[in-house]
């Protein structure tokens, strides 16, 4: 009879009121043994809320006899505690009672006999509340050995009820204090054979098994703490066994013991231990029950288990691919993955092409994320679509951000006879640059001994590395500064151009892009380097770099160098590390991510540093305004009727072209800056006349 069963038919004669019944029901009870208590005071606590207290205390103290002769003396210890609390019987002998049964509970703790001296239970006023305080004190005794909140296993080396304080020697630091009252919330208990209770008491043989099979040790730390672990818990765990240059390989290794699970995704992927030796049993009920788009995660995840298994994965994963309310990216993934898995070529070919015919060319191209997959789909795109697949590659090409794949498309449409289309998208991308970022730069990057290079070799002039430079600091370009730093440098489409291709006009221009603010400081400075020696006579005694700024900005400029140092960086360092904790770097996303991050943040704090320390500030209110000058602001009148123009002339950190506020290294501010009121300027192909010059707002 479970106790539930047990308390109903107890309710029923407690309702009848048949005392004999009851106290015959109770023994009865006793019989079959007291230490589960929770279900018997219970009991009573309901008889006694039925106004039979006489008999309670009754059947209360035959529990207290039944446990000790029985030697249950934690059920022994519960009855008296509740005789004491209810002030039945010999209080005294109570009291006795209860130090018998601490005796008997901790026998064989250190301090027991000290600490039941130093409590005196037996003379206690409040006997409850000095046992739950002793018991605590025996819980966390000398020679116990507890894992340390934030600090590692730890062992009790003293127990001090004076001070009321424990000391523990931990690995790197001996006799930490820790009060008795925070114990419980700081301490937890580590039994023999658990992998940290090893850690601290035989690290050098727990070292040596770590390194001989790191399957084993991961199973070790997972079947300890009995729990899913992400990584940065278990690395912890391996704290002093597994040097940090032996991680990734050591992980790579733990990680394919075939009892090890993972769930989650990126970095929150958790690891456990399957029940058992049934890891693929787990695995086939888990995919069953996932999504799509779970079963693509479990099944990159599991691709290294038995050939059995994979293979299942495989036809599952071609049986769901097209199913309803699967996307056509995750449709593609699974028949891909469902490839790589050995799953049947020529069905997941087939399901391919009407995959090609469902979604259309256009629209699975632009949800597959992943290369591979796009690359796959340009692929197939000419034998599935013989009549369409030269417009589908010219409606691409544009978008397209690989640049490997770039020029698949364009050789193929180049080896197809599609020179005049080829030859249109080329002149497409140089005339929208800014639309087609990555495209451009593939563009710039093409060899012109190669008949693509052929098309756009007389577009290679002046005018286009003047052009370059000036994208090459817009926001749409940061992601491709590395091969834009090697367009720029003196190997690349640069150094071709400077050779022979610019006027001394389209050089005098670049020098004037160049003399203003920008991230790429090396290639500019090459450039600046070059066009000097190619035209001698643009070279001038260079001036102390001086960047003009206002005062407000030269406090947000501050804050924001200080929220790069203090806060930013470090966070994209730390995830840089995070990210490096799983494992291999070639396919970890979050890994690349962070370190692009991280380079973008460094090379911003370096160039506000270097600007920060030759700023020179401005203040309107005391600029000479009989001239245009830096703080000045320009009221321009046009030679025909038409609407005037105001300007205004400030640093590069202030310029706001949307409000006529230009910075002074801008073609606009060259063509007005030492003007004086009534001079005329050619601006936008118009003649001008500086009309008034007032200090800037």
């Amino acid at each position: 009879m479970s106790d539930g069963e047990w308390l109903q038919a107890w309710d029923d004669l407690v309702g009848r009121g048949e005392g004999t019944a009851i106290e015959e029901f109770w023994l009865k009870r006793l019989e079959y043994g007291v230490e589960d208590t929770s279900a018997l005071l219970e009991a009573l606590r309901r008889l006694r809320s039925a106004s039979k207290k006489t008999l309670a205390a009754m059947l209360l103290e035959l529990a207290a006899d039944q446990s000790l002769s029985d030697g249950a003396w934690a059920a022994r210890r519960d009855f008296l505690r509740e005789l004491i609390r209810l002030g039945i019987g010999d209080q005294v002998a109570h009291r006795a009672g209860l130090e018998e049964c601490v005796r008997n509970l901790w026998q064989g703790r250190p301090s027991l006999a000290r600490l039941v001296d130093h409590f005196k239970l037996r003379e206690a006023r409040r006997p409850v509340e000095v046992l739950e305080v002793l018991e605590t004190w025996l819980e966390f005794d000398v020679g116990g050995v507890f894992l340390m909140a934030g600090k590692g296993p730890g062992r009790v080396v003293e127990a001090n009820p004076q001070l009321g304080l424990l000391r523990l020697d931990l690995e790197r630091e001996k006799r930490v204090p820790v009060p008795i009252d925070a114990a419980r919330k700081y301490l937890t208990p580590l039994p023999a054979g658990h992998f940290l209770r090893r850690r601290l008491e035989e690290p050098q043989a727990l070292a040596a098994e770590a390194t001989a099979d790191p399957a084993r040790a991961l199973e070790a730390v997972l079947d300890s703490f009995d729990e899913p672990m992400a990584v940065p818990a278990i690395k912890s765990a391996l704290h002093g066994l597994v040097g940090e240059d032996q991680w990734t390989s050591w992980w790579n290794k733990a990680r394919k013991n075939p009892r090890v699970l993972a769930s989650g995704s990126g970095t929150r992927v958790q690891y456990r231990l399957a029940a058992g030796e049934g890891a693929e049993d787990e695995i086939r009920e888990e995919f069953l029950r996932a999504p799509l788009a779970g079963r693509l995660e479990l099944g990159r995840r599991h691709a290294g288990r038995g050939r059995e298994l994979v293979s299942w994965m495989a036809l599952e994963l071609v049986e769901g691919a097209l199913a309803d309310g699967s996307s056509p990216a995750q449709a593609w993934d699974a028949l891909a993955l469902a490839l790589r898995l050995g799953g049947d070529a020529e069905r997941i070919d087939l399901m391919r092409h009407q995959l090609l015919e469902r979604a259309g060319a256009r629209d699975l191209l632009a949800v597959c994320s992943d290369v591979s997959q796009r690359e796959a789909i340009l692929e197939l795109l000419p034998q599935a679509r013989p009549d369409e697949w030269r417009a589908a590659f010219a409606e691409w090409f544009p978008l397209e951000t690989q640049p490997r794949l770039q020029t698949l498309m364009a050789e193929r449409l180049f080896e197809a006879g599609e020179r005049s289309r080829m030859g249109s998208l080329l002149d497409q991308v140089l005339l929208h640059p800014q639309r087609h970022p990555s495209a451009f730069v593939w563009v710039c990057e093409l060899a012109e001994t190669s008949g693509l290079g052929a098309l756009v070799a007389e577009r290679r002039g002046g005018a286009m590395l003047v052009r370059l430079v000036e994208l090459a600091e817009k926001k749409e370009f940061v992601p491709l500064r590395p091969r834009l730093k090697e367009v720029l440098s003196a190997k690349g489409l640069a150094a071709t151009i400077l050779q022979d291709r610019i006027t001394v006009d389209q050089a005098r221009r670049l020098l004037q892009i160049l003399d203003s603010p920008g991230e790429l400081a090396e290639e500019r400075a090459w450039l600046r380097r070059a066009l000097h020696a190619r035209f001698p006579e643009l070279h001038v005694a260079p001036d102390v770099r001086v960047v003009p700024a206002l005062a407000a900005t030269v406090v947000r400029l501050q804050e924001e160098l200080r929220a790069l140092r203090e806060r930013e960086i470090p966070e994209v360092l730390k995830a840089i590390q995070v990210a490096k904790e799983h494992g291999d770097l070639r396919e970890n996303f979050e890994y690349h991510a962070a370190r692009a991050r991280q380079e973008f943040l460094s090379a911003r704090a370096a160039k506000l540093q270097e600007d920060l320390s030759s700023v020179r500030l401005i203040d309107p209110a005391t600029v000479d305004a009989s001239q245009v000058r830096v703080g000045t602001r320009v009221r321009l009148v046009p030679e025909e009727a038409a609407e005037a123009r105001e300007l205004t002339i400030l640093g590069p950190y202030e310029a706001d072209p949307g409000r006529g506020i230009v910075s002074f290294g801008t073609e606009v501010a060259e063509a007005v800056l030492g003007r004086s009121p009534g001079d005329e300027i050619q601006l936008d192909g118009r003649t001008w006349r500086i009309a008034s010059i007032s200090p800037a707002d």
